[in-house]
């Protein structure tokens, strides 16, 4: 893992060891299962086929066919040295397509370790900029859940990879999020009837931040000086003035739309680069009937 949390293709994620460490998480949106989890610890989209061999692989490749075809709980009995059950179920998206797959192998005679708490969700790509989730009762967009992100190197990770996206990339990282709990994700991109669309899934790590944290601090300060100051400030896409993540808890009164980034801002008083090329910057709002959240 890189230091600013992201995940590389190609990455070794190291030996799996005993089998009964935690909770695997499989990805199955791609043309074959990858385990991209073992407990909280990342794989890096380590085939199926490295963790397994010989007829355990076989067995571990027909449990997952089971679930991903009957859309529910599966276990197998596996001979390792002994007893062993093979526990999996399905991580289901918005529209009941399988994301992955949380498997559990361990001694036939104890009780699996509790589930990790783990979401999948969708972003439609057929907005590029901020992508909407897919079936979402909140209606939320990208620049919604980026703005709950307390790092601004998650959230500028995360915008390149989104815009850069094309059909069959992956990605993976971890959200450090502003109440100090961590998500672990993985992404893929793959086409759909609707168009190309992010496929996610996310594992929430056991241990919360706290609040004075050297990750939560520099976002802390924002806070203050936003606070003192009667300003806000966003992330936003430079040609489209569009707001990618809010960076402050204060607002500018303005529409929704705006406020999840489905059309432009007000011009910002100031604005810097976050990148060489001038793509992505912070905008600072002054005060002007600012609102907070």
């Amino acid at each position: 893992m890189a230091p600013d949390g992201s995940v590389r293709d190609g990455d070794d994620g190291g030996d799996v060891g005993g089998v009964g460490e935690g909770w695997f998480l499989v990805e199955t949106s791609g043309s074959t299962p990858s385990v991209v989890m073992v407990g909280p610890r990342s794989k890096q989209w380590r085939p199926v086929s490295n963790m397994f061999r010989g007829s355990v692989y076989t067995t571990v490749l027909q449990l997952l066919d089971t679930v991903l075809n009957n859309l529910k709980q599966s276990q197998v009995l596996l001979d390792v040295g002994g007893p062993r059950l093979a526990l999996a179920h399905p991580v289901l998206g918005p529209s009941r397509q399988v994301h992955a797959i949380l498997m559990w192998i361990g001694d036939a005679t104890e009780t699996p370790p509790p589930e990790p708490p783990v979401w999948a969700f969708a972003w439609e790509l057929a907005d590029p900029i901020s992508p909407e989730f897919v079936d979402d009762p909140q209606d939320r967009t990208m620049t919604d859940w980026l703005s709950g992100c307390a790092r601004l190197s998650d959230i500028r990770r995360t915008v390149t990879d989104v815009h850069g996206a094309a059909i069959g990339d992956r990605f993976g990282g971890d959200w450090i999020r502003t109440d100090g709990t961590v998500e672990r994700y993985a992404m893929r991109v793959v086409a759909t009837f609707d168009g190309p669309c992010v496929l996610g899934v996310s594992v929430r790590l056991p241990e919360t931040l706290p609040e004075a944290d050297d990750e939560l601090l520099p976002r802390v300060a924002l806070r203050a000086v936003a606070a003192h100051t009667g300003t806000s400030s966003a992330v936003l896409h430079a040609l489209s003035g569009r707001v990618l993540a809010w960076l402050t808890d204060t607002r500018p009164d303005v529409v929704d739309a705006v406020m999840s980034g489905r059309i432009a801002a007000p011009e910002p008083a100031a604005v810097t680069a976050l990148d060489e090329a001038g793509v992505l910057v912070v905008g600072v709002f002054e005060r002007s009937a600012l609102r907070t959240e």
